[in-house]
């Protein structure tokens, strides 16, 4: 079975599509379509079968340029991954093998794939491991077997696709054995390359922020510190929202914790407000016109939140700021 790699924040998740569960302070499990992979787990396939497409927090209407401008950069990408000198593209397999990737097929997933017969003493998976673009990781492996079929083998490389458009790139490798004797190799590219948001965050207001010292994936977030921002904060703090990426889709996760509240208040009502939550790592946003949801993974926005808690206070929220993906920000 394929083995996922872990949330940036260290919980763990299935990807899929949910709608998003708002319930204050509480962990929330979240365990959406886990019987299903199971199933199919059990009869031996790869569990991206039992994957939905992802829930979209953008229109799933993409404008034309980003769609072209997202399909030119998953050719390219595709073209740079490393292949084995003896491939041989093809444009059929004798065998077909199935598409591969973490998302099922939605507007905002750019894909491609390239299609080789090789020799099957040629091991593939020693090749891709020793010829890893830089920055790029293996992050998960796994094989599948189907009647009259010869199993398959799966390897999956992610890797920081430095760019404020794309949230997601990953690259899978499946092979085979044909029926004549070589082998099959089918490669996939996936990409999330969304429009640039800019979400402004209103500073003309009290502005608080509250942390959380314990945090836990069973129970409620405990121990809150709330700050109200001078003006000066305020400003630093929307300069670096401003900065972070649309999500673009939910994941399904099997547990989470809140991390961090942010509030807005003029003449006492709530006019902005935002969640950060630890997984699958968003930054929930609601305002009365939209309710982005952006990618909470940046390490610009938690070493900004960072600073506003003293020594020994809101150290659950401020642990996050190891596993955020600070080569993901440019």
């Amino acid at each position: 079975m394929r083995q996922f790699a872990r949330s940036k924040f260290g919980a763990s998740r299935i990807l899929g599509s949910r709608a998003r569960l708002s319930h204050g302070g509480h962990a929330t499990s979240r365990v959406a379509l886990v019987v299903v992979a199971l199933g199919v787990a059990c009869l031996g396939l790869s569990s991206t079968s039992a994957v939905a497409a992802p829930t979209t927090t953008t229109s799933t209407t993409l404008p034309p340029t980003i769609v072209l401008a997202g399909n030119a950069y998953t050719r390219h990408f595709l073209d740079a991954q490393p292949l084995p000198p003896d491939a041989r593209r093809v444009a059929t397999l004798p065998t077909p093998l199935s598409p591969n990737g973490d998302f099922g097929d939605s507007p905002l997933i750019r894909q491609d794939h390239h299609l080789y017969l090789l020799p099957m003493s040629v091991s593939v998976d020693q090749y891709v491991r020793a010829h890893l673009l830089q920055g790029e990781r293996i992050t998960e492996t796994g094989s599948g077997t189907a009647p009259n079929a010869y199993p398959t083998y799966n390897l999956g490389v992610s890797l920081s696709c430095v760019s404020p458009h794309i949230t997601f790139c990953g690259v899978y490798y499946q092979t085979t054995e044909a029926k004549n004797g070589e082998q099959e190799l089918r490669v996939d590219v996936q990409v999330i390359y969304l429009p640039i948001l800019h979400v402004k965050m209103p500073t003309d207001g009290v502005v608080t922020v509250t942390g959380y010292g314990k945090t836990s994936p069973m129970e409620f977030s405990s121990d809150p510190t709330s700050v109200v921002l001078s003006h000066h904060q305020a400003l630093t703090l929307r300069t670096v929202i401003a900065k972070m990426k649309d999500l673009g889709f939910e994941d399904t996760c099997m547990e989470d914790s809140l991390l961090l509240k942010i509030k807005v208040l003029k003449h006492g009502k709530v006019v902005w407000s935002a969640t950060a939550d630890e997984c699958p790592g968003a930054l929930a946003i609601t305002t009365a016109k939209s309710n982005p949801i952006l990618d909470g993974r940046s390490c610009p926005f938690w070493h900004v939140v960072n600073t506003f808690f003293v020594s020994g206070t809101a150290n659950a929220t401020k642990s996050q700021i190891k596993g955020c993906a600070d080569s993901q920000y440019s």
